[in-house]
């Protein structure tokens, strides 16, 4: 049992995660990859199990996946991370320290929820890419906020600009009244100066 903390550990150390248990690893801030929460938010990963595949440097969740950052959540069943290093912090092959960890890309197997404040985006699956800085939600997509429904084909949420993006026959509910869809609010027009 002890050897298997260990192990445990060293996988939430290389990873650079928060693993539910609260492993005190240093986390880096690697900013947001859920949408609504915050860039210093840490990362919770929850599963039933874990596979690490140190040569890839991939991870694998599977079983009744929970990721939460900051007030932002995930579900999924499973869930595939990509890790990318700093090659200069390598020592003869063996990784260094998990600040040069990083999440560069990762996969969710659906049925894929997320949950932020008041949306709830569902699809088929979905996947985070860190150089875009932008999540998506692929097949039979539905964003829910309030009584207001969105639907379509593929959903893109840039963290960046926080604005997303819906394609492929779309269709929408809105209630009068009801709560803009994130991305769509009106602008306020032009003020003209005296």
């Amino acid at each position: 049992m002890k050897r298997m903390t260990k192990i445990i550990f060293k996988l939430a150390a290389l990873a650079g995660l928060c693993l539910p248990f609260h492993v005190h690893a240093q986390t880096p801030r690697i900013g947001a990859v859920l949408p609504g929460a915050g860039s210093g938010d840490p990362i919770s990963i929850s599963a039933d199990k874990l596979d690490y595949f140190d040569k890839e440097q991939k991870l694998i969740y599977s079983g009744k996946v929970e990721v939460k950052q900051g007030g932002s959540l995930l579900k999924a069943s499973a869930l595939t991370i990509f890790l990318s290093s700093d090659q200069s912090g390598t020592n003869n092959g063996v990784m260094a320290p998990a600040s040069t960890s990083q999440i560069r890309h990762m996969d969710a197997a659906g049925p894929v929820v997320i949950i932020s404040q008041d949306q709830i985006g569902t699809g088929d699956k979905g996947t985070y890419e860190q150089s875009e800085k932008k999540v998506r939600l692929i097949g039979n997509v539905t964003l829910t906020r309030g009584s207001d429904v969105q639907t379509c084909n593929e959903l893109t949420y840039d963290l960046n600009n926080n604005m997303a993006s819906c394609v492929g026959r779309v269709t929408g509910i809105f209630t009068p009244g009801g709560s803009p869809m994130p991305g769509t609010e009106p602008q306020k027009p032009l003020q003209k100066r005296p």
